[in-house]
């Protein structure tokens, strides 16, 4: 293939990614291939650093970097928060696999991340996710679960970790959180630690798969101020209280990302 034909091949895809239909399936899709291919390359430029969660750095910049034509921008406040050495638990809510991109711009120093299961089939991503040490947990067998709750504690207070959990455990779109599963809050109790809560703003304006939508727009990414978890007698009312405060941050952050929409 000449260097022309390639030209063309990219040009005639850039033209179409204007399409409304035709541009959301070449926009995920190219997505889709900047989590595989900056994964893998991410992962192989790291393998001279053995398993560290400190490769999460360079495999993000190679992300951004991959996903910049895609024109969605991330705006983060409170990010002094996470600076903080001490271990903790951070919590986010998690609406698509957009929150890939979004958490690389909110990573703190000694993080792992807790990932569903099958996460670990991805080609490219799961060697990326090797390497820096990421925790797979089965949400369909809770002795399993449990046994990967245990082993992240141990992480935590051996190795002084902060760990990234979904607490909805899935994607959801909507504006009204999820149930939180109990493990984020369970490990913040047992550890002795706080919960650190990460809220993303709605996808909405740039990305809705019911309306084959996806385009370049603004998310805000807030930390809010770190939760005492050893204030709280058990781990619903932790659970239902950091729920609460997410959800009206949530609320008020969708308010302002309409104005940044526009």
């Amino acid at each position: 293939m000449t260097i022309t034909a390639i030209i063309f091949i990219v040009a005639a895809l850039i033209l179409l990614a204007q399409v409304p239909v035709i541009g959301f399936y070449i926009r995920a899709v190219y997505y889709g291939l900047c989590l595989m291919i900056g994964g893998l390359v991410g992962g192989i430029a790291s393998i001279p650093s053995g398993k560290s969660t400190n490769n999460h750095f360079r495999m993000f910049k190679i992300f951004q970097a991959m996903t910049w034509p895609m024109g969605i921008k991330f705006e983060i406040r409170n990010s002094e928060i996470l600076n903080d050495e001490k271990p903790y638990i951070i919590i986010a809510n998690h609406q698509s696999a957009l929150d890939v991109l979004g958490m690389s711009y909110a990573w703190p120093v000694n993080c792992i991340v807790m990932l569903k299961s099958s996460l670990r089939y991805f080609p490219g991503f799961n060697l990326c996710a090797y390497l820096c040490e990421s925790v797979y947990i089965n949400r369909f067998s809770k002795e399993k679960a449990l046994k990967t709750v245990d082993s992240t504690l141990a992480e935590i207070v051996e190795k002084k970790r902060k760990v990234w959990i979904y607490p909805e455990g899935t994607r959801n779109p909507e504006p009204t959180l999820l149930p939180f599963k109990k493990g984020a809050f369970i490990l913040a109790k047992q550890a002795k630690i706080p919960i650190v809560p990460c809220v993303f703003s709605t996808h909405k304006y740039f990305y809705n798969q019911s309306e084959l939508k996806l385009t370049g727009g603004r998310c805000i990414i807030d930390i809010l101020p770190e939760v005492d978890s050893s204030k709280f007698e058990t781990v619903d009312e932790l659970s239902a209280h950091c729920r609460q405060i997410m959800q009206a941050h949530r609320e008020k952050l969708d308010n302002e990302a309409a104005n940044l929409n526009r």
